[in-house]
């Protein structure tokens, strides 16, 4: 009995490759880690609190200091005007374009 060779698997490349994603997914982690902390410091006042969140039309990271009593946005980065002229940027690209 024989045994042929492995179907074509590239065996150049590290089994624990971290993809783009993953570190994606740890940088967001990491980040809302440091938030929560503080979060927890109450740093920036009592009623209020930092949040984290990706704008949906463009998936940019969004931190905004919110207050705890009303839910009422009082500060933003980046400003809303600046995703949406991101946003309309990213329209008039042609696709494919990186």
């Amino acid at each position: 009995m024989s045994i042929g060779p492995i179907n074509s698997i590239n065996m150049s490349a590290p089994v624990n490759t971290v993809t783009a994603q993953q570190e994606s997914l740890s940088s967001v982690r990491q980040i809302v880690t440091a938030i929560r902390g503080l979060n927890k410091s109450e740093l920036l006042g009592q009623g209020r609190e930092l949040a984290f969140r990706r704008d949906p039309q463009t998936q940019h990271p969004v931190i905004q200091i919110i207050d705890q009593d009303t839910g009422d946005v009082i500060d933003q980065v980046p400003p809303e005007a600046v995703l949406l002229l991101a946003a309309q940027l990213e329209k008039q690209q042609p696709k494919g374009n990186s």
